[in-house]
């Protein structure tokens, strides 16, 4: 209870850095609206491909092209809300074209890393598949499961990194591991809190509100329908502002872990709370 105590406080201290800086919250947006964009060019054109050919398979070089073209979406925008972060936990304002010109400077790096993500949520969706196929569901999932956690582990600090640094995907990789292995402790755990936080003040009831809609459905179109839009624009909401507090915490992160810096509404206490460290350390990292 300790350790999601000390994620319910950096989780709020995150929140007030994005209250200061409520342009923010604008990249999550951009790239919904920016997905959803793609989806439909790509995803539905690849539908219609199909159709009109008369094989699934013609849709495959749309799709493909499609996801890799929404890992680059969200780590453009990822990056884009990380560099302004870092201007905001600094007590300076930001700008949307601010954010955005700063990952168009990164344009050539955001490319390559969406496209190992991109390559890595295949492999580990493709080894699910073969592990269903010859030992079952539940060994898929368990095996799937933890190759993602390991890969979101080790990937961390990748989007600060290339945001702040500007490093190519291979040395923000190594890099992130490095801070993970000499730092190791609650930043998943603080990650996790501001998650359930978020779930349970405003996911859950998103969903139950959702619910409640369908079930109403049968007796009340009209407040079913009325029921089930407000509990999805909720749940949007809801993971907009995880997205956006998500972000701010894992920069102010990777600045304490890296150099020793206390930014923005953060405290010296909270943030070496968020490390449980192999190696009991206080410096900063140096050149990893």
């Amino acid at each position: 209870m300790g350790r999601i105590r000390r994620g319910w406080t950096l989780s709020k201290q995150s929140w007030a850095v994005v209250k200061g800086d409520k342009s923010l919250l604008a990249f999550p947006i951009i790239s919904v609206v920016a997905a959803i964009i793609t989806m439909i060019l790509f995803f539905g054109g690849g539908i219609g491909v199909a159709v009109a050919i008369g094989s699934a398979w013609a849709a495959l070089p749309l799709v493909i092209i499609g996801g890799y073209l929404l890992t680059v979406i969200g780590v453009f925008a990822s990056v884009a809300l990380a560099s302004c972060a870092r201007e905001a936990l600094e007590g300076r304002q930001t700008t949307v074209g601010q954010g955005i010109a700063a990952a168009r400077s990164r344009t050539k790096l955001i490319f390559a890393w969406a496209a190992v993500a991109f390559f890595v949520g295949m492999l580990i969706s493709l080894i699910q598949s073969i592990l269903q196929e010859a030992l079952g569901g539940i060994a898929s999932a368990i095996v799937g499961g933890l190759a993602s956690f390991a890969w979101a582990v080790a990937t961390f600090f990748v989007i600060p990194i290339i945001a702040l640094d500007g490093l190519g995907p291979k040395e923000a990789l190594k890099r992130s591991v490095h801070v993970v292995k000499e730092r190791w402790g609650e930043g998943v755990v603080g990650s996790s809190a501001i998650g359930l936080i978020t779930f349970f003040v405003a996911i859950l009831p998103a969903i139950l509100v959702i619910v409640l809609g369908v079930v109403l459905l049968g007796s009340s179109a009209v407040g079913g329908g009325l029921l089930i839009g407000v509990g999805v624009v909720v749940f949007v909401i809801a993971l907009l502002f995880q997205t956006t507090i998500m972000a701010v915490f894992r920069v102010a992160l990777y600045r304490y872990a890296t150099d020793d810096t206390v930014l923005g509404g953060f405290d010296r206490e909270g943030l070496e709370s968020a490390f449980v460290a192999k190696k009991r350390r206080r410096g900063a990292l140096g050149g990893a």
